[in-house]
């Protein structure tokens, strides 16, 4: 699993503000005071930021062909279709990578008093590290899978994947765990994009391999994309949340088998503490005793909230692990 810098601590800000600083991918004799001869031929520019201190910043060195996509992007997009008042939650890495959570009005509860909204999750980079993905999707793949929910949860102000909405059912999801097979009839569910004609299609190809994207293409994309999830995050039922609330209702009674049991999916022994003592802490504001719920929500934390050298992506690799081992140990 990919790490990044060993410091690569996640911040937060309700602001986009903080993360729509300029950047641009700079020749890299432009930059250097100095004349130097570049021994990697095939990165000869810098991705460079000016921070909202005005430092600027070099985030990475990347091919001449390689396309930035810059958070204002996703942020007018965003703009255009939700409105400038619509909340978001955004973490970030002075690395350069962005966890960016769009929080929709439409709230439910896990429990009687456990407040979530469903939310639209944006993932970007400016390293080179981690893909552009929506709802944990890479671009790439947007035209054979479909896009799943995911979830805000007031408590922690932590997002979590709808990592069970691959599946049509909350049936189909436990047999997928207790089969370890995906049931014939098991699709993942929400939207797929579909090309209206070969020459969109043409015009769209390089979104997906992050080689030579037209900006403006690219935003009315997102903008399409987001008029039809929005409804659709709304109202489509989630087996995630079913399972949700499954594990609201187990109790975990033995703390050592389930600290066994999050750290044999790969989460490290500092983060698995990390996750009991959030658990802990969510047992007293709840006045609830602790469950699978909680212990998930815990892993979910320590996870994004941990001083970890993880990237996102990998964070978001095992919170789906942890995910479906805690709902194959307590649920089943």
């Amino acid at each position: 699993m990919r790490k990044a810098n060993v410091n690569n601590h996640l911040l937060t800000t309700e602001s986009w503000d903080t993360i729509c600083f300029p950047v641009n991918s700079e020749p890299v004799r432009s930059v250097l005071d100095s004349p130097y001869r570049m021994i990697p031929t095939d990165r000869q520019n810098f991705i460079v930021g000016t921070m909202p201190d005005e430092e600027r910043q070099i985030f990475a060195v990347q091919s001449a062909g390689y396309s930035l996509v810059p958070n204002s992007v996703i942020r007018d997009a965003v703009t255009e279709v939700a409105g400038v008042e619509q909340p978001v939650h955004i973490r970030y890495s002075r690395n350069g990578e962005y966890n960016i959570n769009v929080i929709l009005p439409d709230e439910t509860t896990v429990g009687p008093n456990d407040v979530i909204q469903r939310q639209l999750t944006f993932t970007n980079s400016y390293t080179g590290k981690s893909q552009f993905t929506i709802q944990g999707t890479e671009m790439k793949r947007v035209r054979q899978q479909k896009v799943r929910v995911a979830y805000y949860r007031q408590i922690c102000s932590n997002g979590m994947m709808g990592w069970a909405d691959e599946f049509v059912s909350l049936d189909q999801y436990l047999n997928w765990l207790a089969t370890g097979t995906t049931p014939d009839k098991a699709k993942v569910k929400g939207l797929e994009w579909v090309y209206e004609s070969a020459e969109t299609e043409r015009a769209y190809q390089h979104i997906f391999t992050h080689r030579g994207i037209n900006l403006k293409q690219f935003q009315a994309f997102l903008v399409n994309f987001l008029r039809d999830f929005m409804p659709y995050a709304k109202e489509c039922p989630s087996p995630t949340h079913d399972v949700f609330n499954l594990m609201q209702d187990t109790a975990v009674t033995n703390r050592e088998e389930a600290a066994k049991l999050v750290r044999k999916v790969g989460i490290s022994q500092k983060l698995v503490e990390a996750a009991l003592e959030r658990m802990a802490t969510e047992e007293c504001l709840l006045g609830t005793r602790p469950n699978a719920w909680l212990l998930y929500n815990g892993v979910n934390h320590a996870l994004f909230n941990g001083n970890t050298g993880l990237t996102l992506p990998a964070r978001y690799a095992l919170d789906e692990k942890a995910f479906h081992a805690i709902a194959s140990q307590y649920i089943l």
